[in-house]
């Protein structure tokens, strides 16, 4: 699948789900339903980046995709580990999710500041998700 179209897909998925909240790693944006509340504070900061991006998928760079992907992937074990109850490797997955998340924070947050910084971040929708953005340093 195209690169483009598979992140626009991710960004559409977290448009339709539940309040950022809620989110969890089968809608497409990051997981905040954890038993770790560290990752959940990732999580909300990662969907706020997401939901900039939706209004310009094409704004994401490909180490934002790529990030993405990892993360998705990481949550994905983090699942299985989740439901193995095997809690001598639960750690170690919730830590790769962690940095997973770091990365999409760093690489996503710096192309969705840059579309925030755009004429078109002044604007409706884009404007207010704009406003919930994190600050680079969260």
């Amino acid at each position: 699948m195209n690169k483009r179209l598979l992140l626009a897909a991710m960004l559409l998925a977290v448009s339709f789900a539940a309040p950022v909240t809620a989110h969890a790693s089968d809608d497409g944006g990051a997981k905040t339903n954890d038993d770790d509340p560290g990752i959940n504070a990732q999580g909300i900061a990662v969907n706020k980046i997401l939901k900039v991006l939706q209004s310009d998928p094409d704004s994401a760079s490909d180490s934002c995709i790529n990030a993405l992907k990892e993360m998705h992937t990481s949550q994905d074990q983090l699942a299985q580990q989740e439901a193995k109850n095997n809690n001598q490797d639960l750690g170690v997955a919730r830590d790769v999710v962690a940095s997973d998340m770091e990365d999409v924070a760093t690489m996503c947050g710096a192309d969705a500041r840059r579309l925030c910084r755009s004429p078109d971040g002044e604007k409706g929708k884009l404007a207010q998700a704009c406003d919930t953005l994190p600050d680079a340093g969260e």
